[in-house]
């Protein structure tokens, strides 16, 4: 990540060490900085070097084309893309989706939300200075590429799956598969899971990431914040709590965890996140084995048309509340297609924290921001 201090007559370039695993490396970002010494004392993200119009795009690609589409900005977890374009489509639709289709469709989220957050933890181990950052990083590696290959063994991809559809899922999932989800992510909560818990609450995280890039409760509601981010500055706000689909999966939610709005608290509730997102994934697997009816999506037409109306859509994605307006004027494509994206959201916000601090603090700040280039170029 490069820091470009302000136009003065000793700006320079600080190149900050991430990991190479880091979200920042996906993409181009950027940040204006002052600094006092090397104190930060004024900053601002720059963003767009990624946009590519993606609102416009999704105006000339139909229902089916779109799902394609939907999946891209969010590279940590891309399924979130696909069931909010499917759920504004049924919205309009009146269509009902099989309980077998839904389920997998969340069994599908949580895997991906367990596998954002090890992608999100291990490149914090050594800013943040975990217990024994260098086996925590490839303990994480090989936990997330399990769970990749998890899904591509379903799907065909191990990122942009494009498994859902219009209607419900692409395909049923096999025994073999599903018991294969459970014995993963049973194990991965017994030893990846417990050990990042234990680590991000440390005396060692704790003595350099305890208030370090504080935002506060306001602050962080002014800029709609969520998911990690929200839940950590004390906004007791998960969308899933709302989601009739998660009606009988609420005590498998993550409660409870610091919010105090600095570093440590949101390292603290990526890992319960993770914990969270491998026990839902091991209840989902099991219900889905367990189905007596193994209809999975609903039969379309060979043209898709959506009746004329809008919808708003939310979902509770790994980077936070996600939401899309669908307003179709009756064609096979959307009149218009509007992305609320949690990585636009919260990128202020990561500005702000880096204010006040040394530029050695910055790696640690930055790690514990979920934010994807891509979410937030869209």
């Amino acid at each position: 990540m490069r820091l470009a201090t302000a136009p003065t007559a000793e700006a320079a370039d600080i190149v900050l060490d991430l990991d190479a695993g880091h979200w920042a490396r996906q993409g181009r970002v950027a940040f204006d900085i002052e600094l006092t010494d090397d104190v930060i004392t004024s900053a601002d993200l720059i963003a767009g070097f990624m946009h590519r119009g993606a609102e416009k795009l999704f105006e000339v690609r139909d229902y089916r084309q779109g799902m394609a589409l939907a999946n891209r900005h969010d590279w940590l977890a891309p399924v979130g893309g696909e069931i909010l374009l499917a759920r504004a489509a049924e919205e309009l639709l009146g269509m009902p989706v099989p309980r077998q289709g839904r389920l997998l469709r969340l069994l599908l989220l949580e895997l991906s939300r367990a596998a954002a957050m090890l992608a999100l933890l291990g490149p914090a181990a050594a800013p943040c200075q975990m217990p024994a950052a260098n086996l925590v990083r490839p303990q994480t590696a090989a936990a997330r590429e399990e769970i990749l290959e998890l899904l591509e063994q379903l799907t065909g991809a191990r990122m942009h799956v494009t498994f859902t559809v219009v209607g419900g899922v692409r395909d049923d999932a096999s025994v073999e598969w599903l018991t294969s989800v459970i014995e993963t992510c049973e194990r991965l909560q017994s030893d990846v899971a417990s050990t990042l818990a234990e680590a991000v609450t440390s005396d060692a995280v704790a003595a350099v990431c305890a208030g370090l890039g504080v935002v506060p409760q306001a602050t962080a509601m002014g800029h709609g914040a969520s998911g990690v981010v929200g839940r950590a500055s004390g906004i007791a706000v998960d969308l899933r709590h709302d989601d009739p689909d998660y009606a009988e999966l609420q005590h498998l939610l993550p409660t409870g965890v610091a919010s105090s709005g600095d570093t440590q608290s949101r390292l603290e509730w990526m890992a319960a996140e993770l914990r969270s997102a491998l026990a839902l994934s091991v209840e989902l697997a099991q219900w889905v084995s367990h189905a007596t009816d193994r209809a999975v999506n609903q039969t379309l037409p060979k043209v898709l048309r959506v009746p004329v109306g809008s919808t708003l859509q939310w979902l509770e994605t790994p980077l936070g509340a996600a939401g899309v307006l669908l307003e179709s004027r009756g064609d096979r494509v959307p009149y218009r297609y509007a992305l609320r994206t949690p990585s636009f959201a919260h990128a202020p916000l990561l500005a702000g924290a880096l204010v006040g601090h040394r530029v050695s603090d910055a790696p640690a700040i930055v790690s514990s921001f979920p934010i994807v280039v891509g979410d937030l170029d869209k």
